[in-house]
């Protein structure tokens, strides 16, 4: 009979003791892989890439840099492979010497061409150390689609967003 009684005791516990799962209802989570990477336009507004349109083009580079030059030459020539992404230039140089750039390689005057500037260790502190040009391409609901390290085959990077 104690067998039985502490059979009956312990079902008794058990079965009370079980928590009913309560569906609850959570908002999307919305994910935002765009860096939080402070810059400046080149008309002095403080900005971050957090709110850059997408689909994006981010490209960091340098003016010098001979591989970022020919990378902009060919986005200038094929713009029509960007049509509906937006570009964003962004440097660590000085706001004349990247509205220098912009106006030799005639991206100054595309609507979807813009152009900023960071400071060096913001750059290091979102992306870490890298190769210019840097290019991160973002798809429309802000996740990172491809990223290229150096001078890239501009067809490539228009044929990732696909």
């Amino acid at each position: 009979m104690k067998k039985i009684f502490a059979f009956v005791l312990f079902f008794a516990l058990v079965a009370c003791g079980k928590e009913e799962k309560k569906e609850v209802q959570t908002e999307p989570l919305i994910i935002n892989e765009l860096p939080h990477l402070k810059f400046t336009t080149l008309d002095g507004k403080p900005t971050s890439t957090r709110t850059l349109e997408t689909p994006l083009v981010l490209i960091l580079f340098f003016a010098d840099c001979d591989h970022c030059q020919r990378e902009a030459q060919e986005i200038q020539k094929n713009l029509d492979l960007f049509k509906g992404k937006n570009i964003q230039f962004i440097s660590a140089e000085e706001p004349q010497v990247i509205q220098k750039f912009a106006v030799d390689y005639k991206l100054h005057d595309q609507p979807n061409v813009k152009f900023g500037r960071t400071e060096s260790a913001d750059v290091y502190m979102n992306f870490g150390s890298i190769h210019t040009p840097a290019i991160y391409l973002y798809s429309a609901d802000k996740r990172l689609i491809k990223s290229f390290n150096g001078e890239t085959p501009v067809a490539e990077i228009a044929g990732a967003f696909k």
